[in-house]
């Protein structure tokens, strides 16, 4: 575009920003950061430049202008410095966008505020801004993975002072000093449950899309009881996600919350669609062409491999062995790169010097799946947004670095238009992984690539609560809640189940507490237990039951208490139940490392290859050891007790055997630095110098006092994620 061109676009583009139609200042944006991006030299266009970025009210791109070109040196006029004067915050002297400054006045107004505004919005941003500007005592704030946990604590841990911040629930609580827990709804459930008398003044819950009962997951329900529970409080609350249209009208109306839409990009995005089948020939990215044929691994390289094409590579595929084999596949043909030895010798010792992630990193390539474990995602992701040369530069991932993570990724590639399940990807999903393209305050616009048949669609985004919303909610949802916080065919259903109960003498508070176990499998567990003749086969000495002991309680709960979804494809037989068994018993009472797991006959038996029983151990041990057993074990001691009540036997007790599946130790010490992120391997080297920590505080007061004898005893990538999570 010619000079003049431009110059008249700039000044269009200014009288527009007049416009109160969102559609336009979308456009104004749009116009704003593709010229940005372009770094024009000329001095009339960057006058120009800045002042639409002055008058759209988004000053963090002038920071960015600055920050690329060191010539770029408008003047700035006295308007410019009022503006700007209005929209930073006196007390933390942070400069909000418009749209952000929105929502902080609607929340200071109302107090009950949900957002849906796209990735890059700086939605989170705002949560410093309302807790700097309130006198709130106790703060909760609620993310759904353990990545964007780390990330916010940290956000959080530097900008706020005059709180105890937590990212355990296994916390201390002292009445004279103020909280602000950062937890997954798992651990807020857990909280919420052993201390019923502590109130939150204030919560947040991110990507809160994640309540819709319509999601059918194994997490909807965890997400919607942990929002009730604390809205029911009382609490002023920040409930925000991406691209929503809706929340539940009969949440919104029983806590007299607003809602505010935006659908303004901050970081725009370029979008190109080369389906491999019905697109095929030549495309045309930033000023040249590339031709796109029927092999999408070939036109995948083809873009990966044009310089004109600059920044990092994000790589959606649909399942994690699809993302694995596709990084290797991807890597095979490249160079090594300048590479962390301290990276790869970490990974070598504590996992496998044949696992193919090591490979990967020395060609700068990278995967990252759910079923890895945090601190090794929180590893890859930091070396993906490493911009000082080297380093990871594409990275293959699920949707597991696609809800809410921060990455330095300027490009996103949909490889696949599918989700986990081979389902055909839904709108909301889809929009999610393509607003990782680009970061805002790094870059202006991002780019999208779809390499399959992109279908638009309208599919339903209304988030809906299964016991407000649902016309048939499940027993295990309505039992939860008071008869207030169900629908009409909600309360219904939970008289009917009450009145049923009492007739046969079921405990309905009994199934309540077994928080979303399946209703008819405690009571199948229930009526065995009570009918049993052979009480003497689950009693055990001490804390912890014996082997055969144990097995005979998990066995029972394999039989009573799960779900298909639990049994999966692995377990789902007499054979899957048998090697399910087999292998926690070993984990429960010999207390393999990792690497003593890979070595184990029973998992080369059934995953000979390296890295399918890599895999397979990572599920394991996230899904089944530190999350489906313990909650089960929970729930299989409540029944057993009752049972042991009406039969007059003794009770028992299974919280050492739940600790040392959930966090492989029965230690308080070592269960807190698990619970913050350190790995086992790790906390045996350390674990003597933390020996009398009673609380997260200890923790940190010791390690002020003992970082050099704890640097070492660590390898320096341990200690990288011992500071990156104490």
């Amino acid at each position: 575009m010619k000079i003049d061109d431009l110059e008249r676009l700039l000044l269009s583009t200014y009288e527009l920003l007049d416009s109160i139609d969102p559609s336009d200042f979308s456009l104004c944006l749009a116009v704003i950061c593709h010229v940005a991006d372009r770094r024009f030299s000329d001095v009339m266009i960057q006058q120009l430049l800045h002042d639409n970025v002055s008058k759209s009210r988004i000053f963090l791109y002038d920071n960015l202008l600055h920050t690329r070109d060191e010539n770029y040196n408008p003047e700035f006029s006295m308007q410019d410095h009022i503006l700007k004067a209005f929209y930073t915050s006196r007390t933390t002297e942070t400069t909000l966008t418009k749209p952000q400054k929105e929502v902080f006045d609607n929340f200071q107004e109302c107090r009950r505020l949900i957002v849906s505004a796209p990735t890059s919005f700086g939605k989170t941003r705002i949560i410093r801004e309302i807790i700097r500007h309130n006198n709130y005592r106790n703060i909760a704030l609620i993310l759904p993975t353990v990545s964007l946990l780390s990330e916010q604590y940290r956000d959080i841990k530097d900008s706020i002072s005059g709180y105890v911040v937590s990212k355990t629930s296994k916390i201390k609580i002292e009445p004279d000093r103020n909280y602000i827990l950062v937890l997954t709804p798992e651990r807020m459930s857990a909280f919420l449950s052993e201390n019923p008398e502590f109130h939150f003044d204030f919560f947040v819950m991110d990507e809160i899309y994640k309540t819709d009962f319509k999601l059918n997951d194994d997490r909807f329900r965890v997400f919607s009881d942990v929002l009730l529970r604390l809205a029911q409080r009382g609490s002023d609350f920040y409930l925000i996600g991406p691209y929503i249209t809706d929340f539940s009208q009969r949440f919104r109306a029983l806590f007299n919350a607003k809602m505010l839409k935006f659908e303004v990009e901050i970081v725009q995005k370029d979008f190109y669609f080369l389906d491999n089948v019905g697109l095929k020939g030549s495309h045309k990215i930033e000023g040249r062409f590339i031709k796109i044929v029927g092999d999408k691994f070939v036109n995948l390289t083809r873009l990966t491999s044009n310089d004109y094409i600059d920044g990092k590579f994000l790589i959606y595929r649909y399942q994690k062995r699809y993302v694995e084999e596709s990084a290797g596949k991807f890597s095979s043909a490249r160079s090594e790169v300048r590479w962390d030895s301290n990276l790869i010798r970490y990974l070598e010792k504590t996992v496998s010097p044949e696992w193919k992630l090591v490979s990967c990193i020395k060609k700068g390539v990278a995967f990252h799946h759910g079923a890895m474990p945090r601190h090794i995602q929180d590893l890859i992701v930091d070396e993906f947004n490493n911009s000082s040369g080297g380093g990871i530069d594409f990275l293959f991932c699920t949707t597991s670095l696609t809800e809410g993570i921060n990455t330095s990724a300027k490009n996103v590639v949909l490889y696949d238009e599918k989700i986990g399940t081979g389902d055909p990807i839904g709108v909301l999903d889809r929009r999610n992984i393509e607003g990782r393209a680009g970061r805002f305050m790094r870059h202006f616009v991002g780019r999208v690539f779809h390499l399959e048949a992109y279908i638009e669609n309208n599919d339903d985004r209304v988030v809906e609560i299964e016991s407000l919303d649902s016309e048939n909610p499940s027993i295990e949802a309505i039992i939860q809640f008071d008869d207030e916080l169900l629908s009409e065919a909600g309360h219904h259903k939970k008289n009917q189940l009450k009145s049923t109960m009492e007739s046969v003498g079921l405990p309905f508070e009994m199934f309540k507490e077994n928080k979303y176990v399946s209703v008819g499998g405690q009571a199948s567990l229930l009526k065995y237990l009570i009918t049993s003749k052979s009480w003497g086969q689950f009693s055990f000495m001490g804390g912890m039951p014996n082997a055969e002991v144990a097995k005979l309680i998990l066995s029972c709960i394999y039989d009573h208490l799960f779900t298909e979804s639990d049994r999966g494809r692995n377990f789902k037989d007499e054979v899957g139940k048998s090697i399910l068994l087999q292998l926690t018993s070993y984990y429960l009472f010999y207390k393999p490392s990792f690497t003593e797991l890979l070595s184990s006959a029973t998992i080369i038996k059934f995953r000979p290859k390296i890295d399918s029983r890599i895999r397979y151990i990572f599920d394991l041990t996230s899904r089944y050891f530190e999350f489906i057993w313990p909650r089960y074990i929970m729930a299989f001691q409540n029944i057993y007790n009752y049972a042991a009540k009406i039969n007059d036997a003794s009770p028992i007790s299974l919280e050492l055997m739940i600790a040392q599946l959930e966090y492989g130790t029965t230690k308080n010490h070592e269960i807190i630095l698990k619970d913050c992120g350190i790995p086992s391997e790790s906390i045996r080297k350390i674990s003597n110098i933390f020996s009398n920590c009673e609380t997260l505080d200890d923790v940190q007061r010791v390690k002020k006092l003992r970082m050099s004898n704890i640097a070492s005893l660590l390898d320096p990538i341990e200690v990288r994620i011992f500071n990156r999570y104490i």
